[in-house]
């Protein structure tokens, strides 16, 4: 079912309350009004009866009982009946007076009787002096009718206001929404790659928060494009050399004249598919983590088993270098997500294997710790190799910066992504001398849970 418009829904739920509220007071409003007219109907039938009394002239007492004639339908139907009695005779009445006595008992009052059917209230004056009796009386006929005609062009009344204020209501409505009718053509009239925040003069409080949110979804969005631009480009520039080197010694392969050369060839040609192959990867986790639209979901872990499991795959490749790699490590959980944790302790670990040298020692060490008053997990990993000088420490973990000196030739992507990584995870990353004063230590805190 095609949902109603909210400029319709506004509209019923405003006409739907003022309408319960016009019915409760109109019910209050005929209530108290009933109340009331029997304190003015009574007065004024004092009044009326008052003053009949005293417009009677002189020797009324002499006039015979008068003949009632017959009425048309509906000539009862008036708001007052009065009658003028004398020595038992009906001398003077108004013409939707009852043939009976409106009071039998002529006493002076109020009273309330059933005549031919109907309820009447009435009321009785005498004149004691001439023998007059006045007698005026309303049934409840007459009562109904009043208000019922009170009712009816209150109806009409209310009928009137109430096609005014929907009409009112609904252009009012109209008006008001016309910023977001010309916010939804804005957006349709918007190139498919124009993310740029959306601007909306004019427009209700009540929708601003949603045009907040959007506006920050299409910031994260353009973000996430920005990002995935950057690494094709980066891409496209990192990996320009390393394949030209491939090209180049897969050629050299191809046209060597004797075998050694040939296997020189060959092993600068594998040398060079592992760095491809490496950067890749890096490339690969460095688009992952920037196509992450939300922080990940960081979920208590141990810490030990990952760093354990992440220096076994090491160890070939360090036995290959002739390097010893020591692993330390104590039991401590921190909030983390697993992934991005592999990540971080993969490139530390690869940075010292590869930086440490022929002959190295690297220590990979996960303890219990303290820093600025804070527990929690240290992670180090250290190498006696060149190491960094002082001065380019902060620089190492900027995107694409290679130190200066030392064998190994790197991409500048790795300690860029444990960089990154320790940001999510609210870790800080410390830069030390590495063993024996050589090399250098990288340590990641990571509070504990």
């Amino acid at each position: 079912m095609k949902a109603r418009s909210l400029r319709w829904r506004l509209t019923w739920v405003s006409v739907k309350c003022v309408l319960v509220a016009w019915l409760i007071w109109l019910g209050c409003q005929a209530w108290q009004l009933s109340r009331a007219h029997y304190g003015f109907w009574d007065e004024s039938q004092r009044e009326v009866a008052s003053q009949i009394l005293e417009s009677m002239p002189d020797g009324l007492e002499l006039l015979p009982a008068r003949e009632r004639p017959a009425l048309p339908a509906g000539q009862r139907d008036h708001k007052m009946s009065w009658q003028v009695w004398v020595k038992g005779n009906n001398v003077v009445y108004s013409i939707a007076a009852p043939d009976e006595p409106l009071k039998p008992d002529f006493r002076d009052g109020f009273a309330r009787r059933t005549i031919s059917g109907q309820v009447w209230h009435v009321y009785s004056l005498t004149d004691p002096r001439r023998g007059l009796t006045v007698q005026v009386g309303r049934s409840k006929e007459m009562i109904a009718n009043e208000v019922a005609r009170w009712i009816g062009l209150s109806l009409l009344a209310a009928g009137l206001i109430f096609v005014l204020f929907l009409l009112t209501v609904w252009v009012v409505i109209g008006r008001s929404l016309r910023p977001v009718a010309a916010l939804r053509e804005a957006l349709r009239a918007r190139q498919p790659l124009d993310l740029t925040p959306l601007q909306a003069p004019g427009l209700p409080t009540e929708f601003s928060p949603l045009v907040d949110a959007f506006n920050d979804q299409l910031t994260r969005v353009d973000q996430a494009v920005q990002n995935e631009r950057r690494f094709i480009a980066d891409a496209a520039h990192e990996l320009r050399t390393p394949l030209a080197v491939l090209s180049a010694h897969a050629d050299l392969a191809r046209r060597a004249a004797t075998e050694e050369e040939r296997n020189t060839a060959l092993r600068r040609l594998s040398a060079g598919v592992s760095r491809a192959a490496r950067l890749s990867e890096q490339l690969l986790d460095l688009a992952r983590i920037d196509a992450a639209v939300a922080s990940p979901t960081l979920a208590p872990l141990d810490l030990a088993p990952l760093l354990v499991l992440v220096v076994r795959d090491f160890e070939t490749l360090a036995r290959e270098r002739h390097q010893r790699i020591g692993l330390r490590t104590e039991d401590g959980r921190i909030r983390g997500d697993v992934d991005q944790l592999g990540i971080l302790i993969r490139n530390l670990v690869d940075n010292a294997v590869r930086y440490a040298g022929e002959g190295g020692r690297i220590e990979v060490m996960c303890r219990r710790d303290v820093r600025d008053g804070v527990g929690g997990i240290a992670l180090c990993v250290a190498d006696d190799g060149p190491g960094v000088p002082a001065a380019e420490r902060e620089s190492i973990f900027h995107r694409f910066y290679r130190a200066n000196g030392g064998a190994e030739r790197g991409s500048g992507i790795g300690l860029s992504l444990v960089a990154r990584i320790a940001r999510t995870h609210h870790a800080t990353i410390h830069v030390d001398d590495g063993l024996d004063g050589k090399g250098l230590a990288v340590t990641v805190f990571f509070p504990a849970v």
